[in-house]
């Protein structure tokens, strides 16, 4: 069988959307397809990065200048004549096209080239977020209509959630939408490193951590002051925010000034956060709005459960009772309230459990395998 050739197309390949084409370029059955990504290298992050030479031998890599986060008409413009070039160069059978300007990027050059398949994952859509005016979004909501219907065969999303905000804003048919969840490999080992010893903290104290970036999505001031009022109430708990941002010299700061750095620990960037989650007692996630964050499959996937804000995105991995609890967004005292009974309660929720729904919803073949099927029309 003739070898299918497949375009990525992607504007910020960092955090979530780089974990999933990373994901991606490595799972995807290499005698069926021919990989090429085009990304935009202003937002490339350090993962990512270190992970070019590796990828680079099972796949095309080619970064832009032009493919940026901000509306930009001369670089936009830039963008997709380079993408047509692209396209023209390397005659995909197929573009699949992730995160919102990418999306538009890309789908319209396909559109323009006319390719017979183009897919589009949005890893949440543009007119979800809170800091664009309601001009805006609704702007945003147009053009996402125009290319749903005239130039994305389907659109994958990777959670319910984010489908139905695209049904409820009529961005296209209920047809043209299916939900695919993040995966990823099951990577339960017993290796020796421990963060208790790492840090030389006590064998009997509680780790409540998390592995996000330090940016205002995340609201990591949040995650501070709730460790600051649970430390009080429960003083061997220990907190280890795991991630690096714009924020990190801000929540350092808070952690000095209220004097709680003897148990918050800001441990920056890492590579390996499987090592680090398998020690949490809890993982404390306090996001304002999220698609499927990859972080809290990894979560259950260590067999630790999870208290994190309701929000869309975080509510279709926590399963109250199960795996989890959820709590408002912001709300720093029922937050503190939420990791206080579940750790006073840990017995309730069992690790065999919480690894056996991780094995049932979020392993990394039922990701591959969907998309792979709508590539070869086989759904």
């Amino acid at each position: 069988m003739k070898k299918q050739k497949v375009l990525f197309v992607v504007e910020a390949m960092g955090g979530g959307v780089r974990r999933h084409i990373v994901d991606l370029i490595n799972w995807l059955d290499k005698e069926k397809f021919e990989i090429m990504l085009l990304y935009g290298e202003k937002r490339a992050d350090d993962s990512f990065k270190y992970s070019i030479t590796n990828l680079s031998k099972i796949a095309t890599l080619k970064k832009s200048s032009y493919l940026v986060r901000e509306i930009d008409i001369k670089a936009d413009i830039k963008a997709i004549k380079e993408t047509k070039q692209v396209i023209k160069e390397f005659k995909p059978d197929i573009i699949h096209c992730h995160s919102s300007k990418a999306g538009v990027i890309g789908r319209y050059a396909a559109k323009r080239l006319g390719v017979k398949k183009i897919y589009y994952t949005p890893h949440a859509y543009s007119f979800q977020k809170n800091n664009f005016s309601r001009k805006k979004r609704l702007l945003f909501i147009k053009i996402e209509r125009w290319l749903s219907k005239h130039a994305t065969t389907m659109t994958f999303n990777v959670s319910n959630g984010e489908k139905n905000e695209a049904l409820r804003n009529n961005i296209d048919s209920f047809d043209k939408f299916k939900v695919i969840y993040n995966g990823i490999s099951d990577y339960n080992k017993n290796d020796s490193y421990s963060i208790k010893s790492e840090l030389g903290l006590d064998e009997d104290c509680l780790i409540v951590g998390v592995t996000s970036r330090l940016d205002s999505q995340k609201e990591p001031f949040v995650f501070v002051k709730i460790a600051k009022m649970v430390i009080e109430k429960i003083p061997n708990t220990h907190f280890v925010y795991v991630g690096d941002g714009p924020l990190f010299n801000e929540i350092k700061k808070y952690v000095f000034d209220n004097d709680i750095d003897k148990n918050v620990h800001l441990l920056g960037f890492s590579n390996d956060v499987q090592s680090i989650v398998k020690d949490f007692d809890l993982f404390l996630f306090t996001s304002l709005n999220e698609s499927m964050p990859y972080c809290l499959i990894e979560s259950l996937c260590a067999g630790v459960p999870i208290a994190a804000t309701k929000v869309m995105g975080n509510d279709e991995v926590v399963i109250p009772g199960l795996n989890g609890e959820l709590f408002e967004a912001s709300n720093i005292q029922k937050g503190c309230e939420t990791v206080c009974n579940m750790l006073y309660n840990k017995d309730k929720y069992s690790y065999q459990k919480i690894r056996s729904d991780f094995m049932n919803r979020f392993l990394i073949d039922k990701m591959i395998n969907a998309i792979q099927g709508v590539y070869l029309d086989n759904y």
